[in-house]
């Protein structure tokens, strides 16, 4: 963002260190590392990131987005070079992050002046939902952010100068969304209408740029030794469809939710119904041209996150990350003020309220903190599984640790199972057996049971506590309140007891 603002006046570009400082400054804040809870998409993805990193291509109906480049590879990369942990696993997205308010900043500032992008950029870096995706390996971060870098590009073609070759880039970070969330495409029209007035060369260009990305993926896979159209058909293939008609229903859809958690001081979306209404209401009355993209923009994105999603997939809040440049940026429309910046401010104290109890962050101590300390230990020993009656570390040591291929489950929507399996979906199968663990570690530590946790881990516990010989282990290090042991292989399991 300095180069960018190289040559401005001296507040502008304070102000924009002060937004970048305070998007960085909550985030770590928020920050609670990787959940790995059952069924959750963060686990899987790290373990398919790992075996990327381990030089395995993804393969099976479970690993199917090992193929979006852009927002896997990088992470792979982090943990071949610096290993692989909490905090290599959120790097990546929490940059994504950054470049969302990056984008809104560019937007705003193409549509309204340096005052508008400010206020856009500030607004994303406090806005509650932004900062808990920044810190989950997830789409959620990089894909509006590509989307609004897009949409910011195809704004500069039709300054005139260069105007292809804008509209080319525009498309190509369009594709690199695609790489993203394969569902990122449905945004073209968005640079369709931006690019409109210039000529039909510049749709071409932007239509032959979002095509060349998932060409130029599936080179890059069957390079490496991929299938060549793997990349281009394995989310397709993974998925289920249905009629989005039949599907709606008010009650889980995004404008009810919206509008039910409205006042509710605890949400991730207090207060933000109101806000949007009253801008609303000023845009209306000052008519402003600058507000015809943003708008029409967030109009395409409400249908597609209210329609579109039905297709394949449940309603996740997460979603509605998609439609956070466009609302900012109208919002730093309407308000375009000296006093603007108070709005960043509210926002910012309503996201503390709304994510300082999160139970990723409340256990960051022990999950993230003291178990990447253990994990780091483990890595400097020989290799070998390791055991421990906390669901959350063995997950994670399992995966970081891992020098092998990982298997990853398929997991499917919980929309189309019934509740019987949807039951069985929430325990962990096959569990670990003890005896497959000598000759390994066992680790005593902080287990505090979490939701997340698969329903039958209890059964892991219980055998741990009556199998393992924790008198004849070798203790290797101690690590604050955990105990790292050796379990030599010559020694047995605890006999059961004679009944």
């Amino acid at each position: 963002m300095i180069h960018i603002l190289r040559g401005r006046n001296p507040g502008t570009v304070g102000a924009a260190l002060t937004i970048a400082i305070g998007a960085i400054v909550i985030r770590l804040w928020a920050f609670g590392g990787v959940t790995f809870g059952i069924g959750y998409d963060d686990g899987r993805y790290v373990q398919v990131a790992r075996n990327l990193a381990n030089g395995f291509l993804p393969t099976g109906p479970g690993e199917w987005f090992g193929t979006r480049i852009v927002l896997l590879w990088p992470v792979a990369t982090l943990f071949r070079l610096l290993g692989a942990s909490d905090y290599t696993a959120v790097a990546w997205p929490f940059v994504g992050s950054l470049v969302g308010v990056l984008a809104a900043y560019l937007v705003g500032r193409e549509l309204a002046g340096p005052r508008v992008g400010l206020v856009a950029s500030a607004l994303m870096a406090a806005a509650p939902l932004e900062v808990e995706f920044a810190t989950r390996l997830r789409p959620d971060s990089w894909m509006p952010a590509l989307i609004g870098l897009s949409v910011w590009a195809a704004l500069r073609a039709r300054r005139g100068d260069h105007a292809i070759r804008w509209a080319l880039a525009a498309g190509m970070l369009l594709g690199c969304a695609w790489s993203v969330r394969e569902s990122a495409p449905v945004m073209f029209p968005v640079l369709a209408v931006v690019l409109w007035p210039i000529r039909w060369r510049a749709l071409v260009a932007a239509a032959a740029g979002a095509i060349a990305v998932p060409l130029l993926s599936a080179a890059a896979f069957a390079a490496i030794g991929g299938p060549f159209k793997q990349p281009l058909t394995s989310s397709a293939g993974s998925a289920v469809w249905r009629n989005p008609i039949t599907a709606w229903d008010l009650n889980p859809s995004y404008i009810w939710r919206i509008s039910r958690d409205a006042f509710d001081p605890g949400s991730l979306f207090f207060l933000l119904l109101p806000l949007v209404v009253a801008c609303a209401g000023l845009l209306a009355w000052k008519r402003p041209a600058a507000s015809i993209v943003p708008t029409v923009w967030l109009a395409w994105t409400a249908l597609y996150l209210e329609v579109g999603t039905l297709v394949n997939v449940a309603k996740p809040t997460r979603y509605l990350t998609l439609a956070a440049i466009p609302v900012a940026v109208l919002i730093a429309i309407a308000i375009d003020h000296r006093a603007a910046f108070l709005a960043p401010l509210g926002l910012g104290v309503i996201a503390v309220a709304a994510l300082h109890g999160l139970p990723d962050r409340e256990h960051r101590p022990s999950d993230v903190l003291l178990a990447n300390r253990v994990a780091d230990r483990l890595r400097e020993l020989p290799p070998g599984p390791v055991l421990t009656t906390n669901y959350t570390w063995w997950a994670k040591f399992r995966g970081y640790l891992a020098t092998s291929r990982l298997p990853v489950p398929r997991v499917p929507e919980p929309t189309y199972l019934t509740a019987d399996e949807r039951r069985r979906a929430a325990s962990l199968r096959p569990l670990p057996q003890v005896a497959d663990y000598r000759g390994g570690y066992v680790v005593e530590g902080p287990s505090v049971r979490r939701t997340s946790w698969p329903r039958n881990w209890g059964i892991v516990q219980r055998n741990i506590r009556q199998q393992v010989p924790m008198a004849r282990l070798i203790e290797i290090a101690r690590i604050d309140n955990a105990v790292i042991y050796r379990w030599p292989a010559d020694i047995p399991l605890t006999p059961a007891p004679v009944r």
